[in-house]
């Protein structure tokens, strides 16, 4: 009961904290969004404001990818149907198969049951809330006291790591990090089909959540400890390879209910590039990479190089450093790192669980900063050697806040770190405090560099005023931002060291300094996140510019439209039930991609959509964007030769070149109108006139999974010029249907079915095997008396 209590008291604690940190979405009418992201491309924003600055400019994915594909879900879903294909990008794609749509996250549910946008902000709040309760559960479990597990459990949820990938899948998956390792606990120190059945359950939530590159590194860690706990000399009357053979199975088991998201993937990626184009990204396991150790420093001090939030200055981008997302992943809190990390690393001698996170800490440290050996390693194992290492700061983030519990336990009996931590603190203040004072003096040479940076970046050459105007804020913002950031560091570092001498001289000091540390470091992290994810107000949400309300007028179902360079990225007009020629996601079909491959300026990047578009490519690109039923092209300039346009016209601050291209389906070039419907995203039905020559040509991309009916009859779907759908008819009247019923999705849904089957009956067989025997010999004259007791 004192454990059920204290499981309940942690989880109201936590989520009032959850609530101060959602505050904005939560108890206000605003909504938890980076929509405002948009606003700096002329298609959006106002006439005239062409120097907006987003709260955070680096969250474009989940404007332009994620929030577009979670309405989509929820809308099919909730007609009933399944989101298997995706028609506004691409033109035509696989959904569900990408993985990242998370079309099964059972957290997804809330989504598809609340209200639209408002659920987003449940949504977080849920997730970082059940990942500070799996902390605490697993803490408890391994044997922390009281500081420890609710340290654990506080900490944990708003690390670095969790708040920084927030709105992308990366979140959704590791917040199953602590759930996996307490059930891979459970299955190899106390096997059963129930401890399977309970770690299945979490290895498929975890490949559901929709990031397959953090769910790897999620199992990796649970087969790490799983290994750790195998090697130990087993307890008297446990067998190693029944709990070997247990955590297998329920590993196994897991991944069957995950199949319905594996399989379709598996085969997305066989038919893309991406896999290929990952390898030849990553460079030979032996070479050694170039190392990250500037960017480790954020592990400490995350705003070291500012960011790309509203009044910060991004030094990372002129030191050649990875954005904010990258190197800040691992942060703590600046006294889980200095202060209780070295107190629980004391704590290996004592304890099994310490040396296996200490471990951790190191390999996750040298795999995400690209440090040899485990670098190297890493880029020699399958998957991992296609996978992006740097988000093994999760392992650094969760190894630093289990350390940091212990460590807290360890001061809460009266375990202080040696004097010389305290000069290494003091030492530490007054550089942060000398690098305050002399920041100021940087000025020129930051003016400098910043002018230089944007004249030579794509397009701010062509506007000096702007470029200078651009340098300039970020110099202002350089000089007010790095000595206040660098003093309150210095400060902070005066402050562990004020408390750490009272602790030794106060005995009531020294009682009540866990507590404050708690308390100290949530705050360390509340500063950090709170914002980093930002509240647009609903008008902003669901603002419908001109350019789109233009294009909404002007197009016909079926029709695409296209953005030049930076205006309306790929994908973006599906917010606005539009459709794009191109696909904003890291698996896309090759297909797609060798279509309009003259679509996009010669790079070294990875082929993808997101390669650059420009007027010159667009006109190179025009029989082919015909084709493929684009009738209007987007920039934030006239296009250099109107003459290719049937016309030209200026809506705001944007340009919309309108082209004479092909209907979305015909029959025969200049034939009848035809007639044609979507009852869901993957069926389409056309009605054919009399009159109609020649086969039915679709401009949707052909995959394996298109079946097609005409008049109810199986006709085999072909290919129209090896990117479209064709369809053969004759000449009469028809009512042509098409569907996307690919079998990899059937066979998931089976292989899924059949696992959670399994999975469920693991978890209640022995109830139903009591229910059983009670049923075959009675409840017996002590079972009865029993029960007329109680």
């Amino acid at each position: 009961m004192q454990r059920r209590t204290e499981t309940i008291g942690f989880g109201v604690v936590l989520a009032a904290c959850v609530t101060i940190f959602f505050h904005e979405a939560l108890l206000t009418a605003r909504v938890l969004s980076p929509a405002d992201v948009l606003l700096v491309e002329a298609s959006f924003r106002e006439p005239g404001d062409d120097d907006y600055q987003p709260f955070n400019r680096l969250l474009m994915d989940p404007v332009l990818q994620f929030q577009p594909w979670l309405a989509f879900n929820r809308a099919e879903i909730r007609h009933g149907r399944l989101p298997l294909w995706n028609p506004h990008a691409g033109c035509g794609t696989p959904h569900l198969a990408n993985g990242q749509s998370a079309v099964f996250d059972p957290f997804q549910l809330l989504i598809y049951l609340g209200p639209w946008p408002d659920a987003l902000a449940w949504v977080a709040a849920a997730r970082l809330w059940f990942a500070g309760l799996g902390a605490f559960l697993l803490a408890r479990s391994w044997g922390m006291a009281a500081a420890g597990r609710w340290f654990a459990g506080l900490i944990y949820p708003f690390c670095g790591f969790l708040v920084v990938w927030l709105l992308y899948p990366v979140t959704p998956a590791a917040i199953w990090l602590p759930w996996i390792l307490l059930a891979t606990d459970r299955a190899t120190q106390r096997p059963s089909v129930r401890s399977s059945a309970l770690l299945a359950l979490c290895v498929g939530s975890v490949v559901a959540a929709g990031h397959i590159q953090t769910s790897a590194h999620v199992l990796l860690a649970a087969g790490g400890l799983a290994a750790w706990r195998l090697v130990e000399l087993p307890r008297p009357g446990v067998n190693r390879w029944r709990c070997g053979l247990a955590w297998s199975f329920g590993i196994v088991l897991g991944l069957g209910i995950a199949a319905v998201q594996i399989l379709p993937l598996g085969v997305y990626l066989s038919k893309s590039p991406v896999w290929s184009e990952r390898r030849r990204e990553h460079p030979p396991w032996w070479v050694l990479s170039k190392p990250r150790l500037l960017e480790s420093a954020c592990t400490g001090l995350p705003y070291l190089y500012g960011s790309q939030r509203r009044g910060h200055p991004n030094l990372a981008r002129g030191l050649g450093l990875n954005n904010l997302n990258e190197s800040a992943g691992g942060y703590a809190g600046l006294a889980t790192l200095v202060w209780l990390v070295p107190l629980g690393l004391r704590a290996r001698r004592g304890s099994r669980e310490a040396t296996f996170l200490a471990a951790m800490l190191a390999v996750g440290a040298l795999g995400a900063f690209r440090l040899p050996p485990v670098d190297n390693i890493l880029r020699a194992l399958p998957v991992l050697n296609v996978t992006d290492n740097r988000r093994l700061t999760l392992w650094v983030a969760f190894a630093l806040t289990m350390l940091g519990g212990f460590g807290i336990d360890r001061l809460a009996r009266g375990d202080f770190l040696p004097r010389g931590w305290l000069w290494a603190w003091l030492a530490a203040a007054g550089v942060l405090g000398v690098g305050a004072v002399l920041a100021p003096m940087a000025e020129p040479m930051l003016r400098a560099r910043a002018e230089r940076h944007y004249q030579n970046a794509p397009g701010a050459a062509l506007d000096s005023t702007k470029a200078a105007s651009r340098a300039e804020r970020q110099v202002r913002a350089a000089l007010d931002f790095v000595p206040r950031r660098l003093g309150l560091a210095a400060v902070e570092f005066l402050a562990f060291a004020g408390l750490a001498v009272g602790a030794r001289r106060s005995a009531r000091l020294g009682r009540a300094l866990p507590a404050s540390l708690i308390v100290l470091t949530v705050v360390e992290l509340f500063d950090f996140g709170i914002g980093l994810n930002p509240t647009v107000d609903r008008a902003t949400q669901d603002r419908i510019p001109p350019v789109i309300a233009r294009l909404r007028e002007g197009m016909r179902p079926g029709d695409r439209a296209l953005g030049v360079e930076e205006e309306l990225p790929p994908n973006v007009l599906m917010r606005y039930g539009l459709a794009d020629p191109r696909n904003y996601d890291s698996v896309e079909l090759t297909r797609s991609l060798d279509w309009l491959d003259a679509l996009y300026e010669p790079t070294d990047e990875a082929r993808s959509s997101r390669r650059t578009v420009s007027w010159r490519t667009v006109e190179q690109a025009l029989p082919r964007l015909k084709e493929s039923a684009v009738v209007a092209v987007v920039a934030a300039s006239p296009p250099p030769n109107p003459g290719l346009f049937e016309r030209v016209e200026r809506v705001g601050d944007a340009w919309i070149g309108w082209l004479d291209a092909r209907d979305w389906a015909d029959a025969s070039p200049g034939g009848p109108p035809l007639s044609s419907i979507r009852p869901g995203a993957g069926t389409i039905r056309i009605e054919v006139p009399a009159g109609a020559v020649g086969p039915l040509v679709a401009r949707e991309t052909w995959d394996p999974g298109w079946t097609a009916k005409v008049d109810g009859s199986p006709v085999k779907v072909e290919r129209y010029r090896d990117a479209f759908m064709q369809i053969p008819m004759r000449s009469e009247s028809h009512i042509i249907e098409l569907t996307y019923d690919p079998m990899e999705v059937r066979w998931g849904l089976a292989a899924s079915s059949s696992a959670l089957v399994l999975t469920i009956l693991g978890l209640t067989g022995s109830a139903w095997s009591r229910i059983c025997g009670i049923a075959r010999r009675g409840l017996g004259r002590t079972r009865a008396r029993r029960l007329e007791s109680s």
